[in-house]
């Protein structure tokens, strides 16, 4: 019996456990602990423990299948190859859309972006980060240049103050959840803000519940209460924020004291005033959300003002502090690093810029160049033109991603691909 171990990453959520997997006969059989993996440590939660099982579902794809008379016949590699090669050349540049994805490794990611905007020549590639993780991306590359956690996960547990707003951690992300758990062995507070009672909240020092729509009001008012009571890491601001004497001005209106906050948001006043001191006392406070902040029209001003909190009490730059979006597919992170978005290339760099631009074109070295540098349609915009201008977009090449599972509108997901 040939049995080995083969180290790897978990392919569910965005915390990036390793384990092992178990392979016997060249067939995957389990998951075993990877003990020196700094994130899970060697723990991994039933998501992961099971992860593997997919590998040999019998419903698994083993021949591609082409559509003939409107049913699907097997095909043979070559023949697929051929077929969608002649497919995209017989369409213009901007009549092909590409999908990447949040949950294939960083290479594909690039190579399908090398791909659209190198070969297809296209302008249009997006992935479904903009559909979770959008306001995060936009609204803390504004505060820090960057759209991702600022912290490690390891720091989480060293933290004095945690504060979890938008987030079921416990259950979503459960290997962050253990250390926030660690956090609060080591003498930690754990503040929990959040609509529905859940696993996460029972776990908490401070639980309240509020109405959804309100996080902008109840974070000006842990700011206007930090700054009312003196606890702004003065220095912090001082030397590294801009735009201090503004926030102050908004934050200390009569609209975000306590008790006026109290009437828009549900939480008391007691409350609000409790976790604004723990926060702002706090040797080191992180605060961590997903998903709960970002899903709104007004998500990327929720992003900002978790931003804000953390500037104001100088938690970033500090292990155990840190804004920490906490990603929902495996590889969003990743997808947007690798330029898998329709504004820039790899590393953020804008498509619009004349000398980035230039810069990728002579690294890829394609004979009849690349892409124009403008830049191309969000996927929430190809499913428009779909339905709203027929003709205009007339290929798609989806790479592991699910637009009738993603999308926020299924029906018009659904009617646009038809």
């Amino acid at each position: 019996m040939d049995l080995k171990y083969v180290q790897t990453t978990c392919p569910y959520c965005g915390t990036g456990c390793s384990f092992n997997l178990v392979v016997k006969d060249g067939k995957v059989v389990g998951t075993q602990p990877y003990k020196r993996s700094p994130v899970n440590e060697g723990k991994v939660c039933p998501k992961g423990t099971y992860a593997h099982e997919f590998v040999n579902s019998p419903d698994r794809l083993t021949k591609p299948l082409i559509k003939k008379d409107g049913k699907f016949v097997e095909a043979t590699w070559d023949e697929a190859y051929d077929l969608i090669a002649q497919k995209f050349k017989s369409y213009k540049p901007d009549e092909i859309a590409c999908l990447s994805s949040a949950r294939v490794s960083n290479e594909e990611n690039y190579l399908l972006m090398k791909l659209a905007r190198g070969v297809f020549k296209t302008r249009h590639i997006d992935h479904c980060a903009r559909l979770c993780h959008a306001s995060t991306v936009a609204g803390l590359a504004a505060s820090f240049g960057s759209g991702a956690m600022t912290n490690s996960i390891l720091d989480i547990a060293e933290s004095k103050c945690v504060f979890i707003i938008g987030s079921n951690t416990f259950e979503q992300h459960p290997l962050i959840g253990r250390k926030v758990m660690q956090a609060k062995l080591n003498g930690g507070k754990l503040i929990v803000f959040d609509p529905r009672y859940t696993p996460t909240a029972k776990q908490a020092d401070l639980y309240a519940s509020f109405y959804s729509g309100t996080d902008v009001a109840i974070l000006n008012c842990l700011m206007g209460e930090i700054i009312r009571n003196g606890w702004e890491d003065k220095e912090w601001v001082s030397k590294r924020a801009k735009g201090y004497e503004e926030l102050k001005a908004t934050v200390l209106k009569d609209d975000y004291l306590p008790e006026n906050v109290e009437k828009i948001s549900g939480i008391s006043a007691a409350d609000l005033k409790t976790a604004a001191e723990w926060i702002g006392t706090a040797e080191s406070s992180a605060l961590l959300y997903s998903m709960g902040i970002t899903q709104h029209t007004v998500g990327v001003d929720n992003v900002k003002s978790t931003a804000n909190l953390q500037m104001l009490t100088g938690n970033i730059g500090k292990r155990g502090g840190g804004v920490n979006a906490l990603r929902g597919q495996n590889n969003v992170q990743g997808a947007c690093d690798m330029g898998a978005l329709p504004v820039v290339f790899t590393g953020y760099q804008k498509v619009i810029d004349e000398a980035v631009h230039k810069k990728f074109a002579d690294a890829w070295g394609f004979p009849d160049g690349i892409c124009e540098p403008k830049n191309g349609y969000e996927v929430t915009v190809m499913f428009n033109v779909l339905t709203d201008n027929p003709g205009e977009l007339k290929a798609m090449y989806i790479m592991g991603e699910n637009p009738m599972l993603s999308d926020p509108d299924l029906n018009h997901a659904e009617h646009a691909l038809k």
